[in-house]
């Protein structure tokens, strides 16, 4: 019997362990069931954010990525900005407008367009990098006086062409203080030509001669370029000087049509001065005013005329003097020989005098137009240089007052190097090009100073000995 009862309690013991354990068992369950809840949860929400933090850092590295090509042409073509005038608060304001607007969704890119719609295209800056990109160092043209004296690929030439027109008629074979007039002009014509400046070209028409002997129809109308226009050769010029005799009559107004002939078809620049080295008056009905009223004279071809008037008649000096008037000539008289070389001397010292005045006069148009070419240029790169600086300034001061003012996602680094970029890029043209248009500029001026200055120095030397009597 009480082993039954020891069987029975044994059995009831085991029973109610049994149910407690899985009673724990089951509570345990539950609450593992809650826990793995809560940690899904959690993972999720990690998982979420770690999307998010990715999808900024692709966009972050995207706009990283973002290459924006600068460059002196690209600015040229900016548009002038909208607030280049405006102040620091009202571009600031403007920009935070445009963020606002688009919800804080903008990239580096849209945000330095936005600067560039605002600031970019200044036209002080445009203008100088246009000024320095078609710079030329050229400062004067030197002017074409006297005897057109020009320079052309840096080089100084003197076109200044002499025509003497001598007379052969008979009355040229008389003679003066022992010496015939032909003889004494032939001597003093020589001596003038072959003293002229480096240069100087030189023609010899004779007229009035007689080739046949055939009397005054065949005088009237002789006409001969027996030197041709070119550099003076003594040989050949003083062949040609004594080519004829003192035998015909006077076409001075045929003589003139002639060299007004040679003068239009030649290649010869610059100023052409002619002197009739005559004893008398037109004597073959010709019309000396009309002639020399014809002479060919435009822009680019200066014609005169003076006489020499040598052992000339009272009564008839006033129709040479009407002849040289009609040109804005000189008429000159000489009596005899040594007048005759006097007044050809003073006309070569005339013609140093004008080279000298011409000399200082471009020296001085050289010097001016020098100064005025830098001033110039410093007045062009100062104004961009200031609208480049204040440009940048405004650029990057309105982006720092906008981070510092918003979150950490309106700092826009690459907005911030395109423009300092910018800056650079228009700052480094317009020092170097300052430098090198300055170098140029001194250049072309000490170029055409030594021009000058070498052409006046050999015309110098070559009348020094009319200078010192």
């Amino acid at each position: 019997m009480r082993v039954f009862l020891l069987m029975g309690l044994f059995m009831i013991l085991t029973a109610c362990s049994t149910t407690e354990e899985n009673s724990d068992e089951s509570n345990e369950k539950v609450g593992n069931t809650g826990e793995s809840t809560e940690d899904e949860s959690a993972e999720a929400e990690a998982s979420s954010e770690e999307n998010e933090t990715t999808e900024e850092s692709t966009a972050s590295n995207e706009s990283e990525n973002i290459e924006m090509e600068i460059s002196l042409e690209s600015v040229l073509e900016e548009e002038e900005g909208t607030m280049i005038d405006a102040s620091r608060q009202e571009i600031e304001d403007e920009l935070t407008a445009f963020i606002e607007e688009n919800d804080g969704d903008v990239t580096d890119e849209m945000v330095y367009e936005k600067l560039l719609e605002m600031l970019g295209g200044h036209p002080d800056m445009q203008e100088g990098i246009k000024y320095f990109q078609d710079f030329s160092a050229e400062l004067v043209d030197l002017t074409d006086q006297p005897g057109g004296l020009k320079v052309e690929d840096g080089e100084l030439s003197l076109r200044n062409n002499v025509y003497i027109l001598m007379d052969k008629s008979g009355s040229m074979a008389d003679e003066i203080d022992g010496k015939t007039k032909m003889d004494a002009a032939k001597e003093s014509v020589n001596q003038f030509v072959e003293d002229m400046p480096n240069g100087t070209q030189v023609s010899l028409i004779n007229y009035g001669f007689s080739k046949d002997n055939n009397g005054e129809d065949d005088s009237c109308s002789a006409v001969e370029e027996t030197f041709p226009i070119g550099e003076y050769e003594e040989n050949e010029f003083n062949e040609a000087l004594n080519q004829y005799g003192s035998e015909g009559f006077t076409p001075l107004a045929l003589a003139i049509e002639e060299v007004g002939k040679v003068i239009k078809n030649s290649e010869s620049t610059g100023s052409h001065t002619i002197y009739v080295v005559s004893d008398g008056q037109e004597t073959c009905n010709g019309d000396p005013v009309a002639a020399v009223q014809d002479l060919p004279e435009d822009e680019s071809i200066e014609t005169v005329l003076n006489i020499i008037g040598f052992d000339i008649q009272d009564d008839e000096v006033q129709s040479l003097v009407d002849v040289t008037e009609a040109n804005g000539g000189e008429y000159l008289s000489a009596t005899n020989p040594d007048e005759l070389s006097e007044i050809l001397k003073r006309e070569k010292l005339n013609l140093f005098i004008k080279y000298r005045d011409w000399s200082n006069e471009n020296l001085k148009n050289i010097t001016q137009a020098s100064n005025n070419k830098h001033l110039d240029r410093t007045q062009v790169v100062n104004a961009a240089n200031t609208a480049n600086r204040q440009t940048d300034n405004s650029m990057n001061g309105v982006l720092n007052d906008v981070s510092f003012s918003s979150s950490q996602e309106f700092r826009y680094p690459k907005a911030r190097e395109w423009s300092e970029e910018r800056y650079l890029i228009i700052r480094d043209f317009l020092s170097e090009n300052y430098e090198v248009a300055g170098d140029d500029i001194d250049s072309e001026k000490e170029k055409l100073r030594d021009s000058v200055n070498q052409e006046f120095d050999e015309i110098e030397r070559d009348y020094k000995e009319d200078i010192e009597e």
